[in-house]
């Protein structure tokens, strides 16, 4: 079992024990083994009939926002969205002001976020994108 090493201790091999204990969870590039390969996080306002608006965090999948109609906004990006692959984190959450928020993958290329102004989610909604945090990670 892979381990720290110990201060005081360890002595003369001390870099072996810590490589051990790195490569649990690094590649031997320095990069985190399981890490997403894209991610899109940050923050999205729309208001009106306008696409959203995206004000990245750190945004290494580069996709497009889009207004398809009241309250169903699209992300695209060719390929990008791996079946199994793909997660939106909070795929559906509301908001204290019981604005409802749900977001899926429709295909390889696009994922759908739809926005309800309340609970009920027989009737979508613009405008209620008011910075609102989001995080799509795509692992390989």
């Amino acid at each position: 079992m892979s381990r720290l090493p110990s201060v005081g201790g360890d002595n003369d091999d001390w870099g072996n024990i810590l490589n051990d204990y790195l490569t649990v969870s690094h590649n031997n590039d320095g990069t985190l083994k399981n890490a997403p390969t894209l991610i899109c996080r940050g923050f999205l306002t729309q208001s009106g009939t306008s696409a959203p608006v995206f004000t990245a965090i750190i945004d290494t999948l580069g996709g497009t926002w889009a207004r398809s109609s009241a309250g169903t906004y699209t992300l695209t990006k060719a390929g990008a969205f791996t079946l199994n692959k793909t997660v939106p984190i909070d795929d559906i959450y509301q908001d204290q002001s019981g604005n409802l928020y749900k977001i899926n993958r429709t295909s390889a290329d696009v994922l759908t976020l739809l926005t309800y102004a309340t609970a009920d989610t027989s009737t979508l909604a613009d405008g209620v994108l008011s910075s609102r945090y989001i995080n799509i990670e795509v692992y390989a």
